[in-house]
C-alpha cells in the first residue's frame, strides 16, 4: 500500500518554525534599539519608551501568532487525518488499528481474477499444480508427480523435465489464496493451492440434494434441513435419537425419509425386492466424510422376530443403491398378505453406541 504523508512536522522545526524565528527577530530588533539609545545617552525615558512600544508590538505579535498557532494545531490536526484516512481507508476504529500492526507484505496484497483457471493445473494430469513444479528446456511445466510418471520426459518436446525446479510458478502457488468451491453455500474459507483440495474434501458446506421426489434444492446441511422442513414436512417420519419408532413399509415402497425432531437429520431407508427378500439400507444425508450412526432394525411376523443392526452411511445426494455394502436382508415371510412389512427402528445418537455393539469392530 502506498504511503501518503501530509504532515511537515517531523523534521523538528514543523509549521510554526518561520513564526518562532520572526518573534526571535523582533525580540532581537527591540533589545538592539533599547542598549543603541543607552549608548547614545538617550536616557532611561527613552529606552522605557521604547521597550513600551516593543512590549506592545510583543503583544501585538503573540495574539497573531496565537491566533496563527491555533489554525495551525487545526491544519496539522486536518493533515494527520487525513493521513490516516489515506493509509488505513474508511474502516472502523478497531480494523484501523489492525491494519496498523500488519506487515508492510500484507499492505501489498491484491485482487485479481485469473480469467482461465485452468492455467494454474498441471498440463498433463490436469490437476491443480503443486510445490515442486518442474520444466522442461522449452518451459513446459509439469508437477512432480507427473514428471515421474513420464519418465522424466517432457511429452510436449521430448526434452528431459524433473531437474530444474521452475521458481516462478512456484512462488506465485505460495502467495495465492483461492476461495473454496463451496463459497455459494455459505463456506468463507480462502487457503492455497496446495490446501484447497483437502480443505473440499473434508468442507462442512458440502452441497446436499434434497431427497423429496421432484424437488431440485442443493445447498448446505444447514440450510438444506431447514428447506425440508419448511417444504416437506408431512413427507418424512419424525422421530428421536435413541427412541424406538414404527414404521411400515409397501412391498414396492423404494424409499421412506426419516427427520430427526431436533436437529432436523435427514435419513433415508432404500427398500429393493430380490428374489430371497427385501435388501433395506439406512443412509444419512450430509458431507461423505462425516461419521455414521448405528442403529437397530425390528422385523416381526407371527410370533417371528428378525432384529439386524448395522451402522449408517453418508450420501450428499439419493442414489438408489441398496445392494451395495451395509444392505440388510428381509426374507418375504416378514412381509403380510397384502405385502406390508412392519419394522421397529432405532437409531442412536452420532457417536453413542447401543451395548450390543461395544464388543463389535465395525470397521473390519
Amino acid at each position: 500500500m502506498t504511503r501518503f504523508s501530509l504532515g511537515g512536522d517531523e523534521d523538528g522545526e514543523g509549521p510554526s518554525g518561520p513564526r518562532l524565528k520572526r518573534r526571535r527577530l523582533v525580540l532581537r530588533t527591540a533589545a538592539t534599539i533599547a542598549i543603541g539609545d543607552r549608548r547614545r545617552g538617550g536616557g532611561l525615558q527613552a529606552v522605557e519608551e521604547d521597550e513600551s512600544a516593543s512590549s506592545e508590538s510583543e503583544e501585538e505579535e503573540d495574539e497573531s501568532e496565537s491566533e496563527e498557532e491555533e489554525e495551525s494545531e487545526g491544519d496539522q490536526e486536518h493533515q494527520r487525518q487525513l493521513r490516516t484516512n489515506f493509509e488505513l481507508g474508511p474502516a472502523s476504529a478497531a480494523q484501523q488499528i489492525a491494519l496498523a500492526s500488519t506487515t508492510t507484505a500484507t499492505d501489498r496484497s491484491l485482487s485479481i481474477t485469473l480469467a482461465d483457471p485452468d492455467v494454474l493445473d498441471c498440463p498433463i494430469c490436469c490437476e491443480s499444480l503443486t510445490v515442486p513444479v518442474f520444466q522442461c528446456e522449452n518451459g513446459h511445466i509439469a508437477c512432480s508427480s507427473c514428471s515421474t510418471k513420464v519418465k522424466n520426459k517432457c511429452p510436449s518436446c521430448t526434452w528431459p523435465i524433473g531437474y530444474n525446479r521452475c521458481r516462478a510458478i512456484e512462488k506465485v502457488l505460495e502467495s495465492i489464496r483461492i476461495s473454496c468451491q463451496n463459497i455459494k453455500y455459505g463456506c468463507k474459507e480462502w487457503m492455497t493451492c496446495d490446501n484447497k483440495t483437502e480443505h473440499e474434501k473434508a468442507c462442512m458446506h458440502s452441497p446436499c440434494s434434497c431427497p423429496h421426489s421432484g424437488c431440485n434444492f442443493v445447498s448446505s446441511t444447514k440450510q438444506l434441513y431447514q428447506h425440508f422442513s419448511s417444504n416437506h414436512l408431512n413427507s418424512a417420519t419424525r422421530f428421536l435419537y435413541n427412541c424406538s419408532f414404527s414404521i411400515t413399509i409397501n412391498f414396492n415402497d423404494k424409499f421412506l425419509v426419516l427427520q430427526e425432531e431436533n436437529d432436523g437429520m435427514l435419513f433415508i431407508l432404500d427398500n429393493e425386492s430380490e428374489i430371497i427378500g427385501n435388501m433395506v439400507r439406512l443412509s444419512s444425508i450430509q458431507p461423505r466424510f462425516m461419521g455414521g450412526f448405528f442403529y437397530d432394525l425390528t422385523a416381526k411376523r407371527k410370533g417371528c422376530l428378525l432384529r439386524l443392526q448395522s451402522f449408517t452411511t453418508s450420501t450428499q445426494s439419493h442414489v438408489r443403491s441398496p445392494t451395495s455394502s451395509g444392505s440388510l436382508i428381509i426374507p418375504g415371510d416378514f412381509f403380510s398378505s397384502c405385502g406390508q412389512l412392519k419394522l421397529d427402528i432405532c437409531i442412536w445418537c452420532n457417536g453413542q453406541c447401543p451395548p450390543s455393539f461395544q464388543s463389535i469392530n465395525v470397521n473390519n
